[in-house]
């Protein structure tokens, strides 16, 4: 295990600490939007219409909504826009411009709606250039505001199709719900079902970039290229922040922000702890490694 000078081995005893002040600024924006989003959702439909759950296909590495049409999720993300764009410019001033366009664009023509959501479950960027041309609007900006606005369309989905998301069926590095890429994730404790013990090392739980489905997976291994050997993986701590881990696979070159939450009464908020956790992206970049999940926060270039 690879430690640098200014790294250092935890010690969990010690408690957990605010992020630095410098970024704070930057931390409050996207815990706003988090809440925002959670907001949105809340006022969406989230019954899973028309979903047949096939166990297994799950098992093989079906998400559960992998099958659901970019037209089924049309209205909700309209619906979703509609309430998100609005608002934004209240945490993001300089969006104001960029969420008006888009807001009149799905206005006056609702049929963007599903080509957004099909490129962004998994179209070229070409394509989104093209829309984002038809709109008006850098790539950029429309890839961040229709992001949100499909975000709260799977969050709300995933209220209940989280329940059908097996962990014992489940053992994919992407997202058993939406099949998105984790942000981050958390060690905390669990009962063995069978034996009433717990993990006092902590199960690695994945939060998922857009619907925030929190699902297991195996923690000494690569969440991309599933690397298993010690040797290869190293688990970073900041000095005087025990609690904040960056795991860190040689094999690939990628990393995952993970917080430990073992022996920890905190309340923690999956949804905006990544953006809080920008100095650890900066520390892991500087060595090297590229980011699971690109998110707006950790673009460091």
């Amino acid at each position: 295990m690879r430690i640098p000078p200014n790294m250092s081995r935890a010690r969990p005893d010690l408690p957990d600490l605010p992020p630095p002040a410098a970024l704070s600024g930057i931390v409050d924006r996207f815990a706003a939007l988090a809440g925002l989003r959670r907001k949105i959702a809340e006022a969406l439909p989230g019954d899973a219409v028309g979903l047949a759950f096939d166990p297994d296909r799950f098992a093989a590495g079906t998400p559960l909504l992998a099958e659901t049409p970019p037209a089924a999720l049309a209205p909700e993300f309209l619906q979703a826009a509609s309430l998100l764009l609005p608002e934004l410019p209240d945490i993001f001033p300089a969006l104001a411009g960029e969420a008006a366009t888009l807001r009149q664009a799905l206005a006056m023509r609702p049929r963007l709606a599903e080509p957004l959501t099909a490129v962004l479950a998994g179209g070229s960027e070409e394509d989104m250039r093209a829309l984002a041309d038809e709109i008006g609007l850098a790539p950029g900006a429309l890839v961040f505001l229709a992001r949100e606005a499909l975000a709260a369309v799977l969050r709300a989905r995933a209220r209940t199709l989280s329940l059908l998301a097996d962990d014992a069926l489940w053992h994919k590095p992407t997202c058993p719900v939406c099949g998105g890429p984790p942000d981050c994730g958390m060690l905390k404790e669990q009962p063995e079902p069978s034996e009433f013990l717990i993990a006092k090392s902590g199960r690695l739980f994945l939060h998922c970039s857009l619907c925030g489905h929190q699902w297991r997976f195996p923690r000494l291994k690569c969440v991309v290229c599933g690397e298993g050997e010690q040797e290869q993986l190293d688990v970073l701590y900041p000095a005087g922040r025990d609690r904040e881990r960056i795991h860190a696979c040689r094999s690939c070159g990628h990393y995952l922000i993970v917080l430990n939450r073992v022996e920890s009464v905190r309340d923690t908020d999956l949804d905006a702890a990544p953006a809080a956790l920008i100095h650890l992206d900066a520390a892991a970049q500087a060595r090297g490694f590229s980011p699971i999940c690109d998110t707006p926060w950790n673009r460091l270039e």
